[in-house]
């Protein structure tokens, strides 16, 4: 699964979410921080990795990432992608 494919999976997990907030996929940028527009709470955000670290099987390293890495769309399809492969 490539970079964009996972973008997409977790734009997915993200409808429900944003749907709550009125908002829809195209309001969210892929470079948009989630925590700090108000999209996630820092608990979401665990939820959230956990349901994509679940689906894929495979685990983050959070020593290894910046803050940036998991906390918008892009950066966290570029570390699940990262992942995958190594």
């Amino acid at each position: 699964m490539n970079e964009q494919e996972i973008q997409g999976r977790i734009r997915e997990l993200l409808a429900t979410r944003l749907n709550a907030l009125g908002l829809s996929a195209s309001d969210v940028d892929d470079g948009m921080n989630l925590t700090r527009s108000g999209v996630l709470d820092s608990f979401a955000l665990m939820e959230l990795l956990g349901q994509i670290e679940e689906e894929f099987g495979v685990q983050l390293d959070f020593d290894h990432l910046a803050v940036d890495d998991f906390t918008s769309v892009r950066g966290m399809g570029r570390a699940f992608a990262k992942a995958l492969a190594g």
